[in-house]
């Protein structure tokens, strides 16, 4: 679905150039769901930004879909975004005026889909993420955990290629967080293409690849249960003694 080709993004400030993607080559197949992780200021939200092409490359080769984005316009860019890309936002970004079915059908008034058609996909969806019951209301009077849910429904309802989610959780208790990431396991398990930046190393779990970013770089690149089975068998060699009762332990041990 996507493939880096040597890739590098920089920015100049105060006469100080920071590269912030370095030359990076990076593969992500369809159906995948691909965890980031990183220290701050490693590049992880300016990389979201490459992929959902709010951002432009300096050099290197992207293609999306087969599409060789790097020698796109911002014209032809934006078009491809918008037939193929669904965001998820940490803040949620809903539209405070508008009630929650209202904010879910704005990006279909931008498809030109129908009427009735809007009406049956935003019912759909609305069922799919479980808020149904909040349809009339606005985000004000929603929880944290709910608010995402709309927010998750907005990305889906146009039955986007690829998600990027910048950091789903960041701003829910752990109760929501455990609840958005199962429903991105779900949808992932019903065939969308995930791609998400998160600081929770135990959330890997539910994804289905992992990679770790420093410097501009990809510095490691391993699928969730190669990189939980080097762990234990870590944990196993070193004789320890505390019993690992659930892949969370292991993956928190193995990104904290």
């Amino acid at each position: 679905m996507i493939k880096f080709n040597q890739i590098s993004r920089s920015f100049i400030g105060d006469e100080v150039e920071t590269v912030a993607i370095d030359q990076m080559n990076l593969t992500i197949n369809e159906g995948e769901f691909l965890s980031i992780l990183g220290p701050s200021g490693c590049c992880k939200s300016t990389l979201l930004n490459v992929l959902g092409m709010l951002d432009s490359i300096d050099s290197g080769e992207f293609s999306f879909l087969e599409n060789p984005v790097d020698k796109y316009s911002e014209q032809q860019r934006a078009r491809l975004r918008k037939q193929h890309i669904g965001f998820i936002f940490q803040n949620f970004n809903l539209i405070d005026e508008l009630t929650v079915e209202q904010n879910i059908e704005l990006p279909l008034y931008y498809h030109n889909v129908a009427k009735a058609e809007r009406k049956r996909l935003v019912d759909a969806v609305l069922k799919r993420v479980d808020i149904s019951h909040r349809r009339k209301h606005l985000p004000a009077k929603l929880s944290g955990g709910q608010q995402q849910r709309v927010a998750i429904a907005r990305a889906i309802v146009t039955n986007p290629d690829l998600i990027l989610a910048d950091e789903p959780t960041g701003n829910l208790d752990s109760k929501n967080s455990t609840q958005v990431m199962e429903l991105l396991q779900q949808l992932n398990q019903e065939g969308a293409t995930i791609v998400m930046v998160t600081h929770a190393p135990e959330h890997i779990i539910y994804g289905t690849r992992v990679i770790e970013l420093l410097d501009g770089k990809v510095v490691n690149d391993q699928l969730v249960k190669e990189k939980l089975n080097d762990k234990t068998s870590q944990i196993v060699d070193a004789g320890s003694t505390e019993v690992v009762n659930t892949i969370k332990a292991v993956a928190e041990v193995t990104c904290g």
